[in-house]
């Protein structure tokens, strides 16, 4: 099969060191198709005049005019291509008056190319909601992906674009616009409030007190899907007369792997979990690289006789008095 065949409605091509013929991770597949469909979503509620992160839940009718199903996944040598159709059951939705899905998937797979070409004006469809998520999809470019072509099979002249490291980069430049006073931290993301007189979140960092931050309403359906998660926040510091940071007014939001050390493979890994995940002593450890101690000199040192001169005496003396209580 063709990866170009008119019968694939949407093809996905994945270039890269870590892709085999027709093989890749089944995690990073996951997390491309997760975030072009959520992509899908934005764009046409951007189409339908409604801001591609704002609250609340999405009308059956673009869930259902953009469903796609996975009918294959092949190689296209070297690569590893998707072949996706669209589900039975997908109708029209007002003002369009046409193919909702159609316009939808033919405005994201044209705007990926434009956006990522300069000019300070997004294409049709595109927002702040898109692009975050075009930046997340990128994240696999450095998971041993070099490049995700994809190919719309619907009309006479398929619409194709590709999108690599340098498009992912300049979309994170247009999102990260350099401003006076623009800073980015790192931490856990513990509290958000979303009230309309005044949306607010708290970060803890690594290191020193928690930072308190203030969000704008675009930015809402990005805060409730980092909450409990390592996040990197950017935007606009404001001080206190004394010169300490008094609140961050963030302009982005991004959720970040917290990573450790594994001292057996000498590798960076990613230790993350669910915030009603409960892992027992022993997973933390293990997500951690921690070993148990096979020599305790190493922690207090071999120690002399001496330095226990005393210490049976004193137990014996400890537990008496304990008893006797």
């Amino acid at each position: 099969m063709s990866e170009t065949t008119p019968s694939s409605y949407l093809t996905i091509r994945f270039e890269g060191p870590e892709i085999k013929p027709g093989r890749m991770r089944l995690d990073d597949f996951v997390q491309a198709a997760k975030e072009f469909s959520v992509c899908a979503k934005r764009v046409a509620l951007a189409l339908h005049q409604t801001p591609s992160t704002a609250k609340g839940r999405r009308a059956d009718e673009v869930v259902t005019a953009l469903s796609l199903d996975l009918v294959g996944f092949t190689h296209g040598s070297p690569a590893a291509v998707a072949y996706l159709e669209r589900s039975p059951g997908q109708s029209l939705m007002e003002p369009f008056e046409q193919d909702l899905g159609e316009l939808t998937y033919k405005t994201l797979v044209e705007g990926i190319d434009s956006v990522a070409n300069g000019g300070d004006a997004l294409p049709q469809g595109f927002d702040l909601g898109v692009l975050m998520k075009l930046r997340d999809m990128g994240k696999l470019f450095g998971k041993g992906v070099t490049s995700m072509k994809f190919t719309l099979n619907h009309r006479a002249k398929p619409v194709v674009a590709i999108y690599d490291q340098a498009k992912c980069q300049r979309i994170r430049d247009r999102i990260s616009k350099p401003e006076a006073q623009l800073q980015t931290i790192t931490g856990r993301l513990e509290m958000a409030d979303f009230k309309e007189t005044c949306r607010a979140l708290r970060i803890h960092p690594p290191v020193g007190l928690p930072v308190e931050c203030t969000f704008p309403e675009s930015l809402s359906t990005e805060v409730k899907e980092c909450i409990t998660q390592h996040v990197k926040v950017s935007g606009r510091m404001e001080y206190k007369p004394s010169g300490e940071p008094h609140n961050l007014e963030i302009t982005d939001i991004e959720p970040i792997e917290v990573t450790v050390e594994c001292e057996s493979s000498n590798s960076t890994v990613p230790w993350t979990y669910g915030f009603w995940e409960n892992p027992t002593a022993e997973e933390y450890a293990n997500r951690q690289g921690v070993k148990p101690i096979q020599d305790f000199s190493t922690i207090f040192g071999a120690g002399k006789d001496e330095d226990w001169d005393g210490f049976e005496d004193e137990l014996k003396k400890w537990r008496t008095e304990r008893t006797a209580e």
